[in-house]
């Protein structure tokens, strides 16, 4: 990729890639969400911020991007609908339309799996109606060092006593994070299928990192994974336990 331009890269997918491809000399420029409130953003900005590499451009000051992909991460348990409506309200212009066409810029959607039929009824639809171009790739429950609290995993490794479980939660399978932005960029160089899913490939994942945390009865719905979605399998070197204490370190140090 020349660069890459990041909406969201603050939230939880956008913020780990973007601090991996300017680790490896990228050029991204990121653009956060307007009045989308993102838990401890000057860490983050510090931890990205001195990279010469990276610049921050306010939704009111995007530019025309002649190279390069454009992410968007949709991936959030709360604030995902109105995510896609303000994606939806700028991509859609008729301006942007022309530009993206122009210029045959790819539009690459980063989601919740539990969300890709209303994102593919609400959002994918429209852009295909206009004909533009696009992927997208899905996750289970994503884990690792800043990893929002609405997680269960996040909550647990917190201690919190008052636990509650999004219904927006995928419980059959779950990734660490960094494992999970590694199969992005290899998806991102290649030509993949238009829907991806991202799977461990491990039996009762999910459950197996519940209960390395801490013994909770919780109950694992069982869930159809649509059929215009490709499976992709990600591999980590690390075991469940080394992935979690990573998580739980980084959770001791900001406390």
């Amino acid at each position: 990729m020349e660069n890459a331009v990041i909406f969201g890269t603050y939230q939880f997918i956008g913020f780990h890639l973007c601090r991996s491809l300017l680790e490896e000399g990228e050029a991204v420029y990121g653009i956060s969400y307007p009045n989308v409130e993102i838990k401890d953003i000057e860490d983050k900005r510090l931890e990205i911020g001195r990279n010469a590499n990276y610049q921050e451009i306010s939704w009111g000051e995007k530019i025309t991007f002649e190279s390069g992909k454009i992410i968007y991460d949709c991936y959030d348990l709360s604030k995902s609908k109105q995510i896609v409506e303000r994606i939806k309200s700028d991509v859609l212009q008729e301006q942007n339309v022309q530009e993206l066409i122009r210029h045959n810029q790819e539009l690459i959607f980063l989601g919740n799996i539990l969300e890709f039929e209303e994102h593919a009824e609400n959002l994918y639809s429209l852009l295909e109606q206009q004909g533009l171009p696009y992927r997208a790739i899905y996750f289970p429950t994503l884990f690792g060092p800043w990893q929002p609290n609405e997680f269960l995993f996040a909550q647990l490794l917190e201690g919190n006593e008052e636990i509650v479980i999004s219904d927006k939660e995928y419980r059959e399978d779950a990734i660490f994070i960094a494992d999970a932005v590694h199969s992005v960029k290899e998806l991102l160089v290649k030509n993949s299928e238009r829907y991806i899913f991202l799977r461990s490939g491990l039996k009762d994942q999910w459950q197996q990192c519940q209960k390395a945390i801490r013994e909770l009865a919780v109950d694992i719905p069982s869930y159809a994974i649509p059929p215009l979605l490709h499976s992709y399998g990600v591999a980590s070197p690390n075991n469940n336990a080394e992935n979690l204490e990573m998580q739980r370190r980084h959770i001791k140090m900001y406390k």
